[in-house]
């Protein structure tokens, strides 16, 4: 784990916080690091955190939470799926904010947390919170995961900011030593699955990294961390998502594990052919 407690959460747009860390890895010998993110949005009426971070950033996900609600409770958690770097926290922050409900496709998590049961709420693609009050609106409307590993897996919209938050989708890697076109098969250096990068460019929106991800990092990030791509041709899913893009105006992307980005249509020609290198292989 590369962050410690006095890692403060980052403010990237109006009422929406960058939380979580980087756990690290080696390859080629040179340390490397992927996010684990968690996003707070804060209305006048309401807040809500999408996605919990890794069970190995709780102190620092706890202490960033506290600092960025500045006295104010917890009122919703939305982990876009069950899966440990999205979910794990749930049973620290229920018991921390006794009053949080957790939401989105939850069909499953009594299961995984029978002590909070009677807390989940379901909400399905096209439904909304209210964070604001009737003055002055501000849904978080909850949107299909067109890429997704689980089929449980949902995104999230924050109209106040214009931020989509996409769980695995989007994710990237940065700089990672000896990156070439033969890597994607090749690489194996990694023991992890996630998106990748060097220490100093944590935190760092996309339009901040010293260069923009290429299309290559992009495939070798998405060929890993989602490696059903390899046989699926996700042409129609990007069609969808840019639909989604035209309804719900979008400033930024808030990824799992990714920088957050802030060039939003730059990143979805990459993201797109990303996919397509991915799903195509190295001669296609």
């Amino acid at each position: 784990m590369n962050d410690d407690v006095t890692t403060p959460a980052r403010r990237v747009a109006d009422g929406v916080f960058w939380l979580g860390g980087c756990l690290s890895a080696y390859s080629a010998g040179e340390e490397v690091h992927y996010h684990v993110s968690s996003y707070l949005v804060v209305g006048s009426r309401a807040t809500i955190l999408v996605d919990t971070g890794d069970p190995a950033h709780a102190p620092l996900v706890l202490e960033q939470l506290e600092r960025a609600l500045d006295g104010r409770t917890l009122d919703y958690v939305f982990p876009t799926h069950p899966e440990i770097p999205h979910a794990g926290n749930l049973p620290l922050l229920l018991t921390r904010y006794p009053e949080a409900r957790v939401v989105g496709d939850v069909r499953d998590y009594a299961l995984h947390f029978p002590e909070f049961e009677g807390r989940f709420e379901v909400r399905r693609p096209g439904d909304a919170i209210e964070l604001c009050t009737d003055a002055d609106s501000r849904p978080f409307r909850f949107v299909p995961a067109y890429i997704r590993d689980l089929e449980n897996t949902l995104w999230g919209y924050d109209s106040g900011s214009g931020t989509l938050f996409v769980s695995d989708g989007f994710s990237f890697i940065h700089d990672v030593p000896a990156l070439d076109a033969g890597s994607l098969d090749d690489d194996e250096s990694l023991d992890d699955d996630e998106p990748v990068h060097r220490p100093g460019q944590c935190r760092l929106t996309s339009g901040e990294m010293p260069l923009p991800p290429t299309v290559e990092q992009a495939a070798y990030g998405t060929g890993r961390a989602l490696y059903w791509t390899k046989f699926v041709d996700v042409s129609t899913a990007f069609e969808a998502i840019e639909r989604t893009l035209e309804e719900l105006p979008t400033s930024f992307i808030g990824p799992a594990h990714g920088n957050v980005i802030d060039d939003v249509d730059g990143m979805l020609r990459t993201s797109l052919a990303a996919h397509r290198r991915v799903y195509e292989g190295p001669g296609g």
